[in-house]
């Protein structure tokens, strides 16, 4: 089974620098972060490949050059190639500008399986699982808490309207991740800290797709925002607790408040 997992590297909340002029963040120059969504996606697909070793993995990113480095480091923890699809003609894309550029790059390839994020930090449309399936006429599903793997097809369980949906979803599909699924992204082992997943890495330009400037970047996206206004986060103060049966219950009343439960 080929699985192809797209995820977004998304600004620090913290750690961003904004463009003034162009009323944007800059990525280039702003503190990247792995979407949350993205990152369970990805988990859940690394988690497949060590149980059935006939699994295939590449990871798919849209973003800046910068984030190579990111985007190896999957390849050191399992996955088998990483992509990233990089142009200065997608600076500004929306989400439909952005599933034109993802679509294309996967109409060309071959996969059972699409994984990304239902969310992402610095949007949170939702847009994108969605846009790209329609794109590439396959079906879809979003909010996705579980997922089982058959022959030609996919169980999955999905939150809908307070209600928790079955569906059974042929492949190719795509599914889009929430962070109930509950699956943790490793680390890089220290040995493999270093070793060189050159070939295992590609660079996507629009050299390679060819999508027409009208279709991409601020030409192609039909979003139009006004302004962005940024609302910092509250910092909040740290709760020590201690190893007793009170401690207890609230750390676990924690982790299910935030879905780890």
């Amino acid at each position: 089974m080929k699985i192809i997992c797209l995820v977004k590297f998304v600004p620090d909340a913290e750690k961003f620098e904004y463009d003034e002029i162009n009323d944007r963040i800059n990525r280039e120059t702003s503190r990247l972060v792995l979407n949350p969504d993205d990152k369970n996606a990805l988990a859940w697909a690394l988690q497949a490949k060590k149980t059935d070793k006939n699994v295939n993995v590449e990871v798919v990113s849209m973003g800046p050059k910068k984030i190579e480095k990111e985007l190896k480091d999957f390849v050191r923890l399992g996955a088998n190639k990483a992509t990233l699809i990089c142009d200065k003609a997608y600076a500004g894309s929306d989400s439909l500008a952005t599933s034109r550029v993802l679509a294309k790059y996967l109409s060309e390839q071959n996969y059972d399986l699409l994984l990304t994020g239902t969310h992402t930090l610095d949007g949170g449309t939702g847009h994108i699982g969605p846009q790209v399936a329609e794109l590439l006429a396959i079906d879809q599903f979003s909010n996705v808490k579980k997922i089982d793997c058959f022959d030609g097809y996919t169980i999955v369980e999905a939150l809908q309207d307070n209600q928790i949906l079955q569906l059974k979803i042929p492949f190719p599909c795509l599914i889009s991740i929430i962070s109930q699924i509950n699956v943790r992204l490793g680390f890089v082992r220290y040995e493999n800290i270093d070793k060189n997943v050159d070939e295992q890495f590609s660079l996507v330009t629009n050299e390679t797709l060819a999508l027409d400037e009208h279709l991409i970047g601020r030409k192609g996206s039909p979003t139009k925002v006004r302004k962005n206004i940024f609302i910092k986060p509250e910092k909040k103060d740290h709760q020590t607790m201690q190893v007793d049966d009170e401690g207890i219950e609230t750390v676990v009343a924690f982790l299910q408040e935030k879905g780890y439960l």
